[in-house]
């Protein structure tokens, strides 16, 4: 898994017009240390950052939808319409 995401960040950062050697190579000195960062931080016992309680709760509504739509208690329109609501930011409605 770990690899997929350095492919992903590594593809991302490449992309650019008219890339020379030297910025491909202060690129990999940069993907050096982060990942020697990360490392060392793993290695010292910094764990992952804990989810945020509104993250978590938006999660339970989310999988609640999935339950109830997956043992039938709701269709495949409301399921969808549950989960543009869990989403959806709150905007102001200014008259």
């Amino acid at each position: 898994m770990l690899h997929l995401v350095f492919h992903s960040r590594f593809n991302r950062r490449v992309q650019i017009n008219h890339p020379n050697m030297w910025s491909f190579i202060e690129l990999l000195q940069g993907e050096e240390n982060r990942f020697h960062h990360m490392y060392v931080q793993f290695m010292a016992g910094l764990g992952t950052r804990s989810k945020q309680a509104k993250t978590v709760a938006i999660q339970r509504r989310m999988d609640k939808l999935g339950e109830r739509y997956y043992d039938g208690e709701i269709n495949a329109m409301e399921y969808l319409d549950g989960l543009s609501f869990v989403v959806a930011k709150r905007k102001k409605i200014t008259f």
